[in-house]
């Protein structure tokens, strides 16, 4: 067996059949004919205390492979929150990294995403619950509309009040 990379603090699947079914399922959720690629790394660390961040980037327009770009956040200018991080990057670093956010508070749902193995709330997720490096990608369940917005068509009417119950 592997050793584990540093911070990875994703689950492992106990079987053979089991590795196969998640690659399968994560696979499929993949844009066809796609391979994650590593991209690039914004805003290397100067001195002080700072928090690698490793964000899933696909862009449907470019026609380029779904990549993982290295972002570097200096934690004493950021809020406690995942979901903090990820507007500081997209207000100061890249403004292209695209999610969704809404209510802040953990009722809408808009900022779910996969963090360091966990589906969760970006909202809710604090950055020092993650041990080293910070892996977010999009809903693992869910198509990919753009970077971590998944495509939400099959979900919303299902929640919708003729559908419940």
């Amino acid at each position: 067996m592997t050793e584990r990379p540093a911070g990875d603090q994703s689950p492992r699947p106990a079987s053979l059949k089991q590795w196969k079914a998640r690659l399968q399922w994560f696979n499929s959720t993949l844009p066809r004919n796609s391979k994650l690629t590593s991209g690039k790394t914004w805003n290397q660390p100067q001195a002080g205390e700072w928090k690698q961040f490793r964000i899933y980037r696909w862009n449907p327009d470019d026609g380029l492979n779904p990549r993982l770009d290295t972002y570097w956040i200096e934690r004493k200018s950021c809020g406690p929150m995942v979901l903090d991080a990820l507007i500081k990057i997209k207000n100061e670093i890249d403004p292209t990294l695209t999610f969704r956010r809404s209510c802040r508070e953990g009722i809408c749902g808009s900022c779910s995403m996969n963090i360091a193995g966990t589906n969760t709330l970006a909202c809710l997720k604090a950055i020092d619950d993650v041990r080293g490096i910070v892996k977010i990608y999009p809903l693992p369940h869910m198509s990919v509309v753009k970077d971590l917005v998944p495509d939400m068509t099959n979900f919303t009417p299902s929640c919708s009040p003729s559908n419940r119950g």
